[in-house]
C-alpha cells in the first residue's frame, strides 16, 4: 500500500479542507496577530548557543534515530547531539540504550562505526572493552594497570525512550536527568502524533549532512510555507501553494497543513465531504528543532541538530519512512527519487539561501529581523524558544 488515508477523523480533514479551500479562494493564510520583531544575533550568538545546549538540549527529549534502524538485540547506531555523540544499542529486553561514544580510560572515540551489530565494543586504543549494556567488561592487562572498581567505569549514559516509532534522548548523562516524552508532547499533540501510527513505518534511508549554518535558521526554512515560490523553482514549486497553510498550536508544538496544487481536483466539492488525503502536507514541528512531514504516500523526517561547540554549526539529519520495506526494484526507485527530490530542496536551494542569509547576519549594522503576520509558524518558534530560555526548566 503507498498511499495511505489521512489518519483524521472526518471532522478534522473537513477543517483542513475548509480553511485551505477559504485560504486558496481568497489568497490568504493564518495569521499571527502582528508582526515579530527580533534579534539576529539569535543566529551567531555564542554564549547563547552554549545556553541553548545546556538549559534546553541538556534536558529535553528530542529524536536521535527510528527504531527500524535498529531493529534487532545488539544493533547499534551512534548518533550525534548537541551534547554528546551517542551510541543506541538494541538490548536484550528489546528496549534501546543510549551512552556517551568515549571510552571511560583515556577519553577516545569508542565506537567509529556509524552503525552494526556487536555483543561487545573494544576500545582501539588500549584494548579496554564494555558489553552492549554499558558495563566495562575487561581491563586489557588488568593486573599491571593498578586497582580500580570496575563497576563504577561503565559507559557513560542517557536518558533514552522508544515512542511513536522513534528513539528519543535527553542528550545529558547527568544523574538526575529523565525522559518523560509523552509529558514533552502533551496530550493533544501526542494524540496527532499517534495517528499517524510511525510505529508502523520503517526507515528506507537517512543521511547526515554537515553545514556551517545555525540550526535555527534551517528550522525556520521549515516553518515557513512564505518562501517556496521563490527559493524552491527548480523542485517542489510547481506542486505547492505558496503562502496559503493552516497552523494549529498544540501547546509546545505545532501542526501545520499545505495544499498540493492537485487540490485544485477538489476544490469545487463540499469541504465536508472532499477527499483532500492525497493533496495536502501535515508536518508536525516538535520543538525544539525536529519536522515531521505526512507526504501521501510517505513520511520525511528532518533534526537540526546543533554542532557542538559552535553558534553557526548544524548536522541536518533526514530520514524517509515508508508504510512497507522497499522490496522491489520499482519501490525502490519511487523512493531513490524522493530522497533525490529531497536532497535536491535542502542542498541546491534551503541550503544555497540559508549559507548567505548566515552570512549576511554576521554583518554588524543590520538591525532587527522581522517575522510577517503570515509567518505564524515561525512567529510560534521563536516565541517558544525565547519562553523556554527564559523558564528553563518548564521550557515553554
Amino acid at each position: 500500500m503507498v498511499y495511505a488515508d489521512l489518519p483524521y477523523d472526518a471532522e478534522t480533514k473537513a477543517g483542513f479542507a475548509r480553511v485551505l479551500f477559504d485560504h486558496l479562494d481568497n489568497r490568504t493564510t493564518d495569521l499571527a496577530p502582528e508582526v515579530l520583531e527580533i534579534d539576529a544575533r539569535v543566529y551567531t550568538d555564542p554564549a547563547l548557543a552554549a545556553r541553548e545546549r545546556a538549559d534546553l538540549f541538556g534536558h529535553v527529549p528530542i529524536i536521535a534515530a527510528h527504531g527500524s534502524e535498529l531493529p534487532k538485540r545488539n544493533d547499534f547506531l551512534v548518533a550525534q547531539l548537541p551534547n554528546n555523540e551517542v551510541v543506541l544499542v538494541r538490548q536484550a529486553d528489546g528496549q534501546v540504550r543510549g551512552f556517551v561514544n568515549t571510552c571511560r580510560h583515556r577519553g577516545a572515540r569508542l565506537v567509529n562505526e556509524d552503525t552494526g551489530s556487536r555483543r561487545f565494543f573494544s576500545c582501539r586504543y588500549h584494548g579496554w572493552s564494555y558489553a552492549g549494556d554499558g558495563s566495562l567488561r575487561a581491563i586489557a592487562e588488568e593486573p599491571t594497570f593498578g586497582t580500580v572498581d570496575k563497576s563504577c567505569l561503565g559507559l557513560k549514559e542517557v536518558p533514552v525512550e522508544e515512542r511513536h516509532g522513534f528513539v528519543w534522548v535527553v542528550d545529558s548523562a547527568a544523574s538526575d536527568r529523565k525522559i518523560d516524552v509523552g509529558e514533552w508532547l502533551g496530550p493533544e499533540f501526542e494524540a496527532s502524533l499517534s495517528a499517524l501510527e510511525m510505529d508502523r513505518y520503517t526507515c528506507y534511508v537517512a543521511g547526515n549532512f554537515d553545514v556551517d549554518i545555525n540550526w535555527k535558521v534551517l528550522m525556520d526554512a521549515f516553518l515557513d510555507g512564505y518562501h517556496i515560490a521563490y527559493a524552491h523553482t527548480g523542485t517542489v514549486a510547481p506542486y505547492f501553494y505558496n503562502n496559503a497553510q493552516t497552523w494549529q498550536p498544540m501547546g509546545r508544538h505545532g501542526r501545520m497543513v499545505s495544499a498540493r496544487k492537485s487540490i485544485d481536483k477538489v476544490r469545487d466539492q463540499d469541504p465536508e465531504t472532499a477527499e483532500i488525503d492525497r493533496h495536502i502536507t501535515v508536518a508536525h514541528f516538535l520543538m525544539p528543532n525536529m519536522s515531521v512531514l505526512r507526504q501521501p504516500d510517505h513520511l520525511e523526517v528532518l533534526n537540526f541538530v546543533p554542532a557542538p561547540g559552535t553558534a553557526v554549526g548544524t548536522r541536518m539529519q533526514m530520514r524517509i519512512l515508508t508504510r512497507e520495506p522497499a522490496v522491489t526494484d520499482e519501490q525502490k526507485a519511487r523512493w531513490d527519487k524522493n530522497w533525490n527530490i529531497l536532497i535536491r530542496v535542502l542542498q541546491d536551494e534551503d541550503i544555497v539561501v540559508n549559507e548567505s542569509l548566515q552570512k549576511a547576519v554576521s554583518n554588524t549594522d543590520i538591525g532587527p529581523l522581522y517575522f510577517g503576520r503570515n509567518e505564524i509558524a515561525n512567529q510560534h518558534f521563536h516565541r517558544w524558544m525565547a519562553a523556554a530560555l527564559d523558564d528553563p526548566r518548564h521550557w515553554g
